[in-house]
């Protein structure tokens, strides 16, 4: 009877131990982790994920408008971020600005190089004279000539300026030693006190309070202000109002063209000359329409004869405000630097100089001119030849950079010199076209001009 008991424990241990040891098996087999397989499948994901977002990272650093393949497209496609600038003398800002391009694999497909080659030129390019915008010139150089059959462009009474100047947080970027705001204030103070006395000037700032973070963008979006009133230049006065800001917030552009509309509501076009310049560095930030609000002004009593520069802005920047100033019936050019700046100020100061001869009954020098004009359309060849050889340097110095950097091979650099050599092609063919377009367009009357230019070089913004 013992040894049953015995035999029977002992069933139950060695039962008990097989009980154990599986458990253990069992544990031992969980914590091994997953199978080699599913490693595989894995590591497999892992590496897919990675590419597709090394890819997202490729095409996001390689982002640019597409390259212009005719001369209408030529004319309105974007200047950089290094147009009309010597590579030898930004040679350090440049090539870090290079280095951020990812470096082509060997086996780079042509759509590959395409996207290099896009993203290359909307650096480089420069800008371009715009046969339009010659068009325009020659009008205001006209300023008073019955003939324009532009009522705005007709002498009247009163001649009336207002300069609408952007102070978001972004004009405080340096330039040539000075803030882009310093710079701006500078040629406005030159521009006013070279103004007829009889003439008249005010100075709407937008974005000046505030900061630039989101939770100041209610406050900063409302900041637009008046800052010295229609009325004859005053230096003491406009120096005082030109130091009551500094740059800092956001982006009103909208709102901005709504209250110069506001300023000019006594000032009816009927009997007086508006003019208003829009300077701004970027595009709308506070979720208003400015296209529309330029509309709107253009439409409005005032006829205002509207110059929207942009001072130093991106390519999303110039194509925003190339389509306000279309809606204003108005100019767009992009300036680079305070010299250029001052030249746009300085067209306003011919017109008024010609109002103020007007206004005393004194007699004008009669300038030939279809002479004037055949001599603006060689000043505007040099000017585009002057920038298609800049622009091919550069881009000329920036291949060999990547090449000697690593970042393109011996035979990426050949395929990028071709696609250089096509611009180069395209923009003398197009010089020359244009050229010869112009030298037609001086011999005809505006009305006459102003069909043939739109219907061939009217820009699609």
């Amino acid at each position: 009877m013992l040894l049953s008991k015995q035999r029977k424990y002992g069933l139950v241990s060695i039962i008990f131990l097989i009980i154990c040891l599986t458990l253990v098996a069992c544990s031992s087999k969980q914590d091994t982790g997953p199978s080699k397989d599913e490693l595989k499948k894995e590591e497999k994901a892992a590496n897919s994920d990675q590419g597709k977002n090394g890819k997202e990272n490729i095409d996001s650093l390689l982002e640019a408008p597409l390259p212009p393949e005719d001369t209408q497209s030529f004319l309105a496609y974007p200047s950089g971020a290094f147009s009309e600038v010597f590579y030898d003398d930004n040679q350090e800002a440049i090539e870090e600005e290079l280095k951020k391009l990812p470096a082509l694999k060997e086996e780079a497909n042509e759509v590959e190089i395409e996207k290099y080659w896009a993203k290359l030129l909307s650096l480089f390019a420069e800008d371009y004279p715009n046969p339009e915008r010659l068009i325009e010139d020659w009008k205001k150089d006209d300023f008073g000539n019955p003939e324009l059959g532009d009522p705005r462009l007709a002498f009247k009474e009163n001649y009336n300026v207002e300069i609408i100047l952007d102070a978001s947080g972004s004009m405080a970027a340096e330039m040539d030693g000075k803030s882009m705001m310093e710079l701006a204030k500078e040629s406005i103070q030159t521009f006013a006190a070279n103004l007829p006395s009889e003439a008249n000037v005010a100075l709407r700032v937008y974005g000046h309070e505030g900061t630039g973070d989101e939770k100041d963008k209610n406050l900063s979006c409302a900041s637009n202000e008046l800052m010295y009133d229609m009325q004859p230049y005053d230096e003491t006065k406009l120096n005082d109002a030109l130091n009551k800001f500094e740059p800092s917030g956001w982006t009103p552009v909208a709102e901005s063209l709504i209250k110069a509309q506001e300023d000019f509501a006594e000032l009816k076009g009927e009997n007086n000359t508006n003019i208003i310049f829009l300077v701004s560095d970027g595009v709308e930030t506070c979720d208003g329409d400015p296209v529309e609000a330029a509309k709107k002004l253009a439409e409005s009593a005032i006829t205002p004869l509207v110059n929207v520069i942009g001072f130093n802005v991106d390519s999303e920047g110039q194509s925003q405000l190339k389509q306000v100033a279309e809606a204003a019936n108005g100019t767009y050019s992009t300036v680079r630097n305070m010299d250029q700046l001052q030249d746009e100020f300085n067209r306003s100061q011919e017109m008024a100089s010609k109002w103020m001869d007007w206004k005393l009954g004194a007699e004008t020098e009669n300038i030939n001119t279809v002479l004037n004009r055949e001599s603006s359309i060689l000043e505007f060849k040099n000017e585009w030849a002057e920038k298609s050889s800049l622009e091919i340097r550069n881009l000329d110095e920036a291949i060999f950079f990547l090449y000697k950097n690593d970042q393109i091979s011996t035979e990426q650099r050949e395929l990028l010199k071709k696609q250089r050599n096509a611009r180069y092609d395209l923009a003398n063919n197009s010089e020359n076209q244009v050229y010869n377009d112009l030298l037609k367009l001086a011999q005809e009357s505006y009305r006459e001009m102003e069909k043939e230019i739109n219907e061939k070089y009217k820009q699609d913004n």
